[in-house]
Parts: C-alpha cells; structure tokens; sequence
C-alpha cells in the first residue's frame, strides 16, 4: 500500500474513484478494524514506520469500543491501548460525521501524545479514504465531515458545555480523586443525550472513581442469575493483563519483575491493586486481607 506523502487532504474536495475504490471506502466506512489494518501506520520506538498489525487482544479491544456505548479497560502498561484508541477515535471521527470526540487524559502531555499518534495516521491515510481537514493544530482536528477532535488534559470543567458523540478517556485511574469525581459528575448528563464513552487505564487506588466504575462494570448477573454483557452501569468491562501480548513470555517477566520489583508489576502488569482488599474465610470465620499481604504469605 502507499503511504501519502501529503500532511493534510484539503476540504471539500471531489474524488473520483475506480469501483474497487470505491468498494475499499465502503469496507472502511462500516468496519473500523478493516480501515485499521489495511490504512493506519504507527511508529514504532526501535524500527520506525510499520503498518498497524493488531494483535488478538486489541482486535477485540476495538470491537469492545465499537459495539458498545460505554466501554472500560484495565489493561497492562506498554499493551498499544493509547494507539488503538488513536486509531478508533480517527475512524470514527472521518466515517461518522458530525461528531465531537474529547480526549482526557490524566495530563495534558498524555492527551497531546494521543494526538500525536491519531495525527500520524491520519498522514499516512491515502485522500480517496481520509476527509479533509478544515484546522489541524496540536490540540485539535476538524473535519469537512462536520467532526472535530479535541484533546485536553482532565480537570472539573474538562468538556462542560460540549455537545460530545464520544469520550475518550485515558489512565483516568491517575486523575486526582476530587478531579476525577467532580469531571465525572460534570460529563454524565452529557453522557446520557446517547454520547458514547471509552475509558482505559492501568490500576491505581481501589476506591478512586476509575475503580467504582471498574467495579459496577463487572456486576453482570441479572435477575434471573444470568450473566449479562455490561455491568449494572451499563459499562462492559475488558480485561487484558501482560500475558496477552504475543511478544512477553515468562523470560520476559522474571527480568521485569527483577527490575522493578513483585508490587510495582502486579500493579503495572497483572492489573493488580496492592492495597486491593479481599474477603477471606478462615479458621476463625471470614476476615479481609490486603492482595499484597497475601500474596507475600503465599510467597512465603
């Protein structure tokens, strides 16, 4: 496939197509993980620019995003979640027009890198598939389909007053707890008019407002005892902890877990909080115990 060597596709324009163009646009238009595999580059840290090849886990990320209003991860570090949400966000912002897509993330650095990466692929994107793009600027993009993403860093009034299609919001888990709960009481009735919602994090308190959400979202069993696919707040959780990606294997983990010690990587790794409280039954009846203290006894 070439790759454009233009920035930006100007607006307005008037393409014309082969049929079998034109049946590529449509391929794109109505499935997210077909225009991500055959049209989105990323740039990889050591070997540069390579075609988005998704691995298993985050094909079925991006079907989790797209097949449900609200969406939850908790993902390990380092698995691609701040890429595949770049990709997702693109496509949905160029085939679904007129909407308005926020990024938060927990700072604004984090939000401008997801940019980054969305803006990358956006480059890369041939013009008979990308829209045209009326602003392109570090914190926002604006489409000649009437879409516009834009990126801030999370804070109480991140979003108020915008009419939004979809959230996106990245490690909100590390949001400062009063931020997070006053952002997330101000973006709800936004959320409620039929706006879409994606969060994504790695693990961090066990009563911030990522986790109250995080935990609502794994409540599904109805009235009948039955497992549902979201949670009682409507939320579906997804799970994918290190041993997901293709390229880590039990090697790879020991010399992790050497370098930044058994805590630092079931909290970064295995999704696992520390201070994460469990219900246990012992000899003396049930009791509560910290993950970390356990985990420690079974070591021992």
């Amino acid at each position: 496939m070439a790759v454009n060597t233009d920035l930006t596709k100007r607006p307005y324009q008037t393409e014309r197509m082969t049929q079998n163009e034109l049946r590529e646009l449509v391929l794109c238009s109505v499935n997210p993980l077909y225009f991500i595999r055959n049209y989105c580059y990323i740039q990889h840290p050591t070997k540069g620019r390579l075609a988005f090849e998704l691995f298993d886990y985050q094909e079925d990320l991006i079907n989790s995003y797209n097949d449900h209003r609200y969406s939850i991860s908790l993902l390990s570090r380092q698995t691609g979640k701040s890429t595949c949400a770049a990709a997702y966000l693109l496509w949905f912002a160029m085939f679904k027009p007129d909407s308005t897509i926020l990024v938060a993330a927990h700072k604004r650095d984090g939000a401008n890198e997801i940019m980054t990466r969305l803006r990358y692929m956006y480059e890369s994107c041939p013009d008979r598939i990308r829209a045209g793009v009326t602003a392109y600027n570090k914190g926002s993009l604006e489409f000649d389909n009437g879409s516009k993403i834009i990126a801030q860093a999370t804070t109480e009034n991140t979003g108020r007053g915008l009419s939004l299609s979809l959230v996106y919001l990245d490690e909100f888990a590390f949001v400062p707890p009063r931020v997070a709960q006053e952002f997330w009481t101000s973006i709800s009735p936004t959320l409620s008019t039929g706006g879409k919602c994606i969060i994504t994090s790695t693990p961090n308190q066990d009563d911030d407002q990522f986790a109250q959400i995080w935990k609502q979202a794994n409540k599904r069993i109805d009235e009948f005892g039955n497992e549902t696919e979201v949670g009682i707040n409507g939320f579906r959780p997804y799970l994918a902890k290190w041993d997901r990606h293709p390229d880590r294997n039990q090697e790879w983990a020991t010399a992790e877990r050497a370098k930044i010690g058994d805590e630092r990587f079931r909290r970064e790794h295995e999704c696992c909080n520390y201070a994460t409280l469990l219900k246990l039954i012992g000899e003396n009846g049930e009791f509560e115990q910290e993950i970390g203290e356990l985990f420690e006894t079974i070591d021992k």
